[in-house]
């Protein structure tokens, strides 16, 4: 099976670092956006198999983007990440057909085994 295509879209720029550093080496095709609307135009333009993405983001939010993901690319997996896990909108999100919601802070091998359980 070949190798997901992944995009992580965070604002943070140390959590975009940490999922290129921690999944290239593994093989995966990671690519990265620091807000929604470029995110957008990374899943409209390419085919991404699992999407990353942060809850809270200047302008689109998560939840926004989740939606439009979930009208236009509804094959694509959604992982939302967030520090905020009471958060009202990791449950509008949840309802909306993320996967999950992933917790910051988080380790790499919970990244990795989340892949293999969105491959399979």
């Amino acid at each position: 099976m070949p190798s997901p295509r992944i995009l992580i879209a965070d604002d943070e720029k140390d959590i975009r670092d940490l999922f290129m550093d921690s999944l290239q080496p593994h093989g995966f095709d990671v690519q990265a956006a620091k807000d929604g609307r470029q995110a957008i135009d990374i899943i409209q333009n390419g085919h991404i198999d699992i999407v990353f993405l942060d809850i809270r983001m200047p302008g689109l939010n998560g939840v926004d983007i989740l939606r439009e993901i979930k009208q236009t690319k509804p094959e694509t997996h959604v992982v939302m990440i967030t520090g905020h896990c009471d958060d009202a909108q990791v449950h509008e999100a949840l309802d909306l057909g993320s996967f999950l919601c992933l917790i910051k802070p988080f380790k790499v091998h919970d990244l990795l085994g989340l892949i293999d359980v969105l491959q399979s």
